[in-house]
């Protein structure tokens, strides 16, 4: 009896050994990685889709490109600066022509933006299975580097649409996902709003136009992909 008594006590020391290193095999690694890097910038591409206004003279979309430069700041938060370009075209509007029949060319577009945005993160400073989705809002200016198109040239001065100078107030939702910790690849779709100026002609009773605005908001929807390099 006495000699199976410390054999069951060795028995017992190796189980007990065996149940720990058991234990410590079944450790699920985490669905969270934590994200390091602090700075980001990259370049995107996509198309906008724009309304034209009461009278269809502004501009309706087009492709879009630009770059984006981005720093975290504390917790879910960060600040990022957006340049982006719209190339398209837009409608000539002769205003003393009869309804339905007043398009009488067609000008460039190449709508600038210059703005400012919070983006929020829905992971804080980590990633999801490599995904970091997030809502951004800001606001910046918008303006038009196009010249006068050859049909303008057939308007009167006060009927010539110019886009001018507007505030752009911006809204969004998209996702990064982490390739590796230097790359990232991000989608955004943003909603945005923009003021167009009413031209002299369409506002005054020349054209019999009543309840005309000095300058209306106009809304536009864009998608775009950026390839994201950090560090």
């Amino acid at each position: 009896m006495r000699s199976a008594f410390p054999a069951l006590i060795v028995a017992l020391h190796a189980l007990s050994l065996f149940e720990v290193s058991e234990a410590q095999a079944q450790v699920i690694p985490s669905a969270y990685t934590y994200v390091e890097e602090r700075q980001e910038a990259g370049l995107f591409a996509g198309f906008r889709n724009a309304a034209r206004g009461r009278f269809g003279y502004g501009p309706p979309g087009g492709q879009l490109l630009g770059a984006r430069y981005g720093i975290e700041l504390a917790g879910p938060l960060s600040l990022e600066g957006i340049v982006g370009t719209m190339h398209g075209m837009r409608d000539i509007i002769n205003p003393g022509r009869p309804e339905g029949d007043r398009v009488i060319g067609e000008g460039d577009v190449l709508l600038t933006t210059i703005d400012a945005r919070l983006k929020l993160t829905a992971t804080g400073n980590r990633s999801w299975h490599g995904l970091s989705p997030f809502m951004v809002f800001g606001g910046g200016i918008a303006f038009d580097l196009a010249g006068a198109s050859a049909a303008e040239e057939l308007l009167e001065p006060e009927d010539v649409f110019e886009f001018g100078k507007s505030f752009f107030g911006t809204l969004g939702l998209g996702t990064r996902w982490f390739v590796t910790d230097r790359v990232a690849l991000r989608t955004d779709g943003v909603f945005s709003l923009w003021q167009l100026d009413t031209p002299p002609g369409f506002g005054g009773t020349l054209y019999g136009f009543e309840d005309v605005a000095e300058n209306e908001w106009v809304r536009a929807l864009s998608l775009t992909a950026t390839l994201m390099f950090r560090w």
